[in-house]
């Protein structure tokens, strides 16, 4: 019995991981079950000898499972091969950070007004005297929600490759509307050219990055807002045109879009046509070139890989863009730095630095 409710769970655990997820609890488990699944394959291996003991049908059930969870390990290797990525398979048994220098990390208020503040949160590479590339981040969240601090693990691995990491706070939906996030993405990109020196950053090797809702207003910035300067722009899982955002927009999904857009844009496009354009990065490819990194997972059931594509395809014509599409990927595929999403995510990214970031003026 005890064995049978074993099997039961990896077999939801298996078919959850390869469909969208409708629910929160739901994509947590796929995103544990894509991201870990050399683990459970490992525990349907060890499973084997006792299922065989009662039914070779059984044993044969275990089996399968063990290569159903250890798709995302082999299709990792290959894409890593296929576009000359970094990937270990030693790192997804023993998960450590692969540090190239040490990383000191510390929180500060960089905007406060009134009862208001917001906060950077600064991941620094030790030992490094010459200016250093900068990565200023945007958060998650829904635009509704997130804080700077997130993403520990990921960002402090991104800063031992050499790179000061700077994760910054913007204000809030429903409060606050777009284009305050603009406004506020403006403000830490002052922060951080007055305290550069400090902080031993090359003000002409900013690229601004963000993920899910943050990546929304990271490219938007990068791309409408020439005059701050960023030298490059990565999205990761974002939604770089808010018009096919409101469009796709649905009430009852599992981020209740439609009420996550409306409160942050503040009404349709026909109410504030302004807004849309200015928070949608597609809008300025034509007057505003940038080297453009997109990050996403196809079966992502937050934001829709579509966004990705669109996005992509808007800049095929480009040499100066990459898309990595990861085809187990969900909402958070690069959380976690040792797994598959995880490592592609981070080679992707330290590749994209390297190309294009590094040989700046």
């Amino acid at each position: 019995m005890v064995l049978i409710s074993a099997l039961l769970i990896l077999a939801l655990l298996a078919v959850n991981a390869w469909v969208m997820s409708p629910t929160r609890w739901q994509w947590q488990l796929q995103l544990a079950t894509t991201e870990f699944g050399h683990w459970l394959t490992l525990l349907s291996l060890v499973l084997i000898y006792p299922a065989a003991q009662s039914s070779r049908w059984l044993a044969a059930v275990c089996l399968l499972l063990a290569v159903v969870f250890f798709i995302p390990a082999v299709q990792a290797s290959r894409i890593a091969a296929a576009q000359g990525l970094r990937f270990s398979w030693l790192r997804l048994w023993k998960p450590v950070h692969a540090e190239k220098f040490s990383v000191q990390c510390e929180r500060r208020t960089y905007w406060r007004e009134g009862d208001e503040a917001l906060d950077v949160v600064i991941y620094r590479p030790v030992g490094i005297e010459k200016p250093r590339p900068c990565l200023l981040i945007a958060h998650t969240g829904g635009w509704d929600s997130g804080d700077p601090g997130e993403f520990v693990g990921a960002n402090t691995e991104l800063a031992s490759h050499g790179y000061v990491l700077c994760s910054y706070a913007y204000r809030l939906a429903p409060k606050h509307r777009w284009p305050a996030q603009a406004e506020d993405t403006r403000r830490a990109f002052a922060w951080v050219r007055e305290h550069a020196a400090e902080l031993g950053i090359d003000m002409k090797r900013i690229v601004l990055m963000g993920r899910s809702a943050g990546a929304q207003i990271a490219a938007a910035c990068a791309y409408g807002m020439p005059e701050l300067g960023a030298c490059a722009c990565i999205d990761v899982y974002g939604t770089p045109n808010m018009h096919l955002a409101r469009e796709w927009s649905v009430p009852d999904d599992l981020l209740k879009s439609l009420t996550l857009v409306r409160q942050y844009m503040g009404g349709d496009p026909h109410e504030v046509t302004e807004g849309y354009r200015t928070a949608s990065a597609t809008e300025f490819l034509d007057t505003h070139r940038l080297p453009t990194l997109i990050l996403h997972g196809t079966l992502d059931s937050l934001v829709g890989i579509g966004h990705s594509r669109r996005f992509s395809t808007s800049l095929a014509h480009r040499d100066d863009h990459f898309f990595l599409e990861i085809p187990w990927g969900t909402h958070g595929m690069d959380f976690f730095p040792s797994t598959p999403g995880g490592q592609l995510s981070m080679s992707a990214i330290v590749r994209f630095m390297e190309r294009f970031v590094h040989d700046a003026p």
